[in-house]
């Protein structure tokens, strides 16, 4: 099996000198998207970055809802849809082979969507050090208190059975034996191996990130999350990783969606530091 720790031991840090002078070269009132305009700078190592051209989606789900397609299609994303391999190993050797065939072909900004179970949560607590009942829905979004609890107890079981492989992170992804999970953190490491900056987009790729952070704190500079989803996962994950999202939709699905339209907000920071640059070219040439 792949190891994540073997994946992140060679990933660097995106390029602070590329993005501090996208941002200088900012005029006022950029808000968020100069913030965004930066990330993209540092990733691609350009103080005028580029609007990604051929982003792409891995979504990690044996169905592909058609909303997702249609959105897709109009947005100028492709789909790599990643179902569910047949153990952890398995997952881990397709994250990789998704990843290097992306890039390989291309591929220039990643949106990593989709699986959703209990390891993800379980991995956020470990991690994170939150008491388990704090990443189970509450009101409205709970099941029934008998369920609730049978939930809780499973979560906490689960916690003490893999708490003790903190430092192993690839034996605590076989012992949580959810390829979903194994799939997204790899794909998120080797990505950042790769120097390629992904969206994330629900509570399974919010936790296999937490998990990379854990294993290769470097890393973090390659991801933002697409969405603040109120998923109590999602936010913790969020808060441990101080990442920003670059939407505020509220958007509880995993499927992708949020990160199909966190791209065009991307690819709208990217052309603002161009027009930035071209009134600054256009102002040195009326002063000639």
């Amino acid at each position: 099996m792949t190891g994540l720790s073997a994946l992140g031991a060679d990933v660097q840090w995106t390029d602070a000198a590329a993005a501090a002078a996208a941002g200088a070269a900012l005029r006022p009132g950029a808000g968020r998207l100069g913030e965004l305009a930066q990330w993209l700078a540092g990733a691609q190592g350009a103080p005028s970055p580029e609007a990604p051209a051929r982003p792409r989606l891995v979504a990690v789900a044996d169905v592909v809802p058609d909303v997702l397609r249609d959105a897709a299609e109009r947005i100028g994303v492709g789909i790599d849809q990643a179902t569910t391999p047949a153990d952890v190993p398995a997952a881990c050797a397709g994250g990789v082979a998704i990843v290097d065939r992306a890039v390989d072909s291309g591929t220039d900004l990643l949106v990593l969507a989709g699986g959703a179970d209990d390891a993800a949560a379980a991995t956020v607590c470990l991690i994170t050090g939150v008491e388990p009942v704090a990443l189970l829905p509450r009101g409205a979004a709970a099941v029934d208190t008998r369920s609730w609890i049978a939930r809780a107890a499973a979560l906490r079981n689960t916690l003490r059975r893999i708490s003790p492989l903190r430092e192993v992170p690839d034996e605590m992804l076989t012992a949580l034996g959810s390829p979903a999970l194994a799939l997204s953190a790899t794909v998120l490491m080797h990505a950042a191996f790769r120097r390629t900056p992904v969206l994330f987009d629900g509570r399974t790729a919010a936790a296999a990130a937490v998990l990379c952070h854990d294993v290769q704190p470097r890393a973090v500079r390659w991801w933002l999350p697409a969405d603040d989803s109120p998923d109590p996962v999602c936010r913790r994950a969020l808060s441990d990783l101080a990442r920003d999202p670059v939407l505020n939709l509220g958007l509880t699905r995993d499927d992708g969606l949020a990160g199909l339209l966190a791209v065009a907000v991307v690819q709208a920071a990217a052309a603002l530091v161009r027009e930035t640059d071209r009134a600054g070219e256009s102002d040195e040439g009326g002063a000639r």
